[in-house]
Order: structure tokens, then C-alpha cells, then sequence
């Protein structure tokens, strides 16, 4: 029975609740998407490859501020590549390389060996081309005996030509 009539399927209620949508708003977090929005322009929109970690407790709205300033930025970011990747959808660690070689349309990644997969995205990353933008959500998830994963991805923006803005 359905607490309220007309209201659709049980499912079709926890989809509703569930959805995440982008707020319009984010009251309180004028200064945080301030600080997001400064650094996409200055490292995205001028070309200068670099990284951002955004950290903070449980709940306090880190995807949401990211999100809503990636929406409001969306004619900016037009240009570059921007990928998103929630890690903690990732089986392992190490899954974020193929998972980011596929959004970068490199062939065959998820099939080739770890290191492999490495080479050829940092080659992909330091060719001509626009920027990349990469948001990796709960980057967190990416910890890893030696923390090799967290220290590859992070090197990333540093290789010389490298055209990779990461945000954490």
C-alpha cells in the first residue's frame, strides 16, 4: 500500500528520494565555490595544468559545491575535456587508470597490464590537445598499500607538458 495515493510505485518514491540533484543554492558555501571557481578558471581556462584537494567531514557539501560550480562553469569548461569519477564506484584502487583511460578514449586500456595502462595515459596527458580536467569524488577510495595509486595520479599534473588539472 502507498502512503500517499497517486504517488507511483514504492520504487519510483526511493528513486525521488534518492535523487541527487545539483542545488540551486548553497548557502554558507559562497567563500568554498569562490575558491573552486578561481582555481578552474586560473588552471583550466589558462592552460596551466595543477591539482586541488577538497577535504572535509562527512556531509558538509564537497560534491555539492563541486557540482554546482562545474554547472555554472559549463560554458568555461566547454573547451577542455572534463571527467568525473566517483572512486568509491571503483572496484579497486588501481581501476581508476582504466576507468580514465576509457573516458579519454584509449583503446583496449581495461584489458592491459597496470603499468601499461599508466604509460599510456601519462603520454596521452602530455600531448597536444585541450585540457583534462579530472574530478575524482571520494578520492579518498584510492588509498593504497605504499599509497603508489594517490602518488601516480598526483604526479600527474607535474610531468612536464602535462595538460591535466586533477581536484580531489
Amino acid at each position: 500500500r502507498l502512503p500517499f495515493p497517486g504517488a507511483g510505485s514504492c520504487y519510483q518514491q526511493a528513486k525521488r528520494v534518492l535523487h541527487t540533484a545539483v542545488p540551486d543554492r548553497l548557502p554558507a558555501r559562497e567563500r568554498e565555490t569562490g575558491v573552486i571557481t578561481r582555481f578552474l578558471r586560473e588552471h583550466v581556462g589558462g592552460e596551466r595544468p595543477g591539482s586541488l584537494y577538497i577535504s572535509g567531514a562527512p556531509g558538509t557539501g564537497k560534491t555539492a559545491c563541486l557540482s554546482r560550480v562545474l554547472q555554472d562553469c559549463e560554458d568555461e569548461l566547454a573547451r577542455s575535456t572534463t571527467i568525473v569519477l566517483n572512486c568509491m564506484a571503483l572496484s579497486s584502487s588501481q581501476a581508476v587508470f582504466p576507468a580514465v583511460a576509457e573516458q579519454l578514449g584509449l583503446p583496449a586500456a581495461a584489458g592491459a597490464a597496470g603499468r601499461d595502462v599508466v604509460r599510456k595515459l601519462e603520454k596521452r596527458l602530455t600531448a597536444k590537445g585541450p585540457m583534462v580536467l579530472l574530478v575524482l569524488d571520494e578520492m579518498d577510495q584510492l588509498d593504497s598499500k605504499g599509497q603508489d595509486v594517490l602518488y601516480t595520479v598526483f604526479e600527474w599534473p607535474w610531468l612536464a607538458g602535462s595538460r591535466l588539472v586533477l581536484v580531489g
